[in-house]
């Protein structure tokens, strides 16, 4: 029997992205294949939301909470130290960081190698509190691809980038691309009503204050000679709302929202007209496959790897050219046909991600790291 101590941090809070979603599918998932051989152990943070431990315990998973902050101290002190007083034969750090001194072989999935890239390939003012957080993220990070055991990523474009980034040898990174689960979600259309929006008459998109979302070219589009349908951005951190709103004062078209429910965000995505996308670097990107499974036409960055998963189901344009993104819009707008055609070639590549796939080549690799140990 193989014991797997698992960073579930992300996995386990309230509201999930990115990291949190890939956590808590690929824990369902390989609990659903029930392996005889491999034993999971959760490791969450404070910040775990206590229903969904109730409900992973409740289903057999053991779950370790530990106190520690700031998340360095988790990830050096905490994890490691819990882990081997347990005696798990394997780590699995799931954030981009694991301990330097793992008590046990390492896994380490690195999503991305976003800093090495902030302030130089796109815009990004850091605070003094970032600044010493990428720094130890970097430090660390460099350190644990040395070490690990074994070192995955999500994606084609995130290997490429990550290899090359860091120097590795070719391939030391191996790509196990995510599965994709559209949430069981029952959509509350009021915050359709409260905005006054139509069905198919709105484009969306998720807000952020990250310069690396690129969401200023998204209000550059809807500044002069807008497309003929409002801009619906939902997911704003509370600090950043009261100036994007200043910012759109004189735009009644650029309707801005802050954080929202899943139920709330199902029903603005799915009634969409068409789903932005224009991030300048993603590890990988389920937004894109949620819209795409939702059957929502989709517009997203070229050259990134939201443009690698989406197969070709999706429109794939420069991060700057707003004259390029206010043709599309207004192309999808106007061509029913065009729409029609992205939906369904949309909904069929959503259906070619398969978490049991992913978990069966995550447990194989487990597999394989935990034999070092031997």
């Amino acid at each position: 029997m193989i014991t797997v101590g698992v960073d579930a941090r992300y996995g386990f809070r309230a509201q999930r992205r990115g990291i949190g979603v890939y956590v808590h599918h690929l824990l369902e998932a390989v609990a659903a294949l029930n392996p005889p051989d491999v034993r999971v152990v959760a490791y969450v943070d404070a910040a775990a939301d206590p229903v969904l431990v109730a409900r992973a315990e409740a289903s057999g998973l053991e779950v370790v909470r530990l106190g520690a902050r700031p998340f360095a101290a988790w990830e050096q002190v905490a994890w490691p130290l819990a882990a081997r007083y347990r005696g798990v034969d394997l780590l699995h750090a799931t954030a981009n960081v694991g301990p330097l001194l793992p008590p046990a072989p390492l896994v380490l999935t690195l999503h991305d190698v976003i800093e090495w890239h902030r302030g130089r390939d796109f815009p990004g003012r850091l605070s003094l509190r970032h600044r010493l957080s990428r720094l130890y993220r970097m430090n660390a990070i460099r350190a644990n691809v040395r070490r690990a055991a074994a070192v995955l990523t999500v994606s084609r474009h995130a290997a490429a980038d990550i290899t090359a980034t860091l120097g590795l040898p070719p391939g030391r990174v191996q790509v196990v691309p995510p599965g994709f689960a559209l949430r069981p979600v029952t959509p509350d259309p009021a915050v359709l009503a409260e905005e006054g929006l139509v069905p198919g008459g709105y484009a969306f998109a998720f807000g952020a204050l990250d310069p690396r979302k690129n969401v200023d070219l998204l209000l550059r589009v809807w500044a002069e000679d807008p497309p003929p349908i409002p801009l619906v951005l939902v997911g704003f951190e509370p600090e950043a709302l009261p100036a994007v709103r200043r910012r759109v004062a004189d735009r009644p078209a650029v309707r801005v929202r802050g954080f929202e429910s899943d139920a709330r965000v199902r029903a603005l995505l799915e009634h969409a007209a068409v789903f932005l996308y224009p991030s300048y670097y993603e590890g990988f990107g389920l937004p894109v496959l949620e819209a795409m499974a939702a059957g929502v036409p989709v517009i997203l960055t070229r050259g990134t790897s939201a443009e690698e998963v989406a197969q070709g189901a999706a429109v794939a344009l420069p991060p700057d050219d707003v004259a390029a993104w206010r043709a599309a819009v207004r192309r999808l707008v106007a061509d029913s046909a065009h729409g029609a055609a992205l939906r369904a070639r949309g909904r069929a590549v959503a259906a070619s991600y398969n978490w049991s796939k992913t978990a069966a080549a995550i447990l194989s690799v487990w597999r394989a790291a935990a034999r070092r140990r031997g």
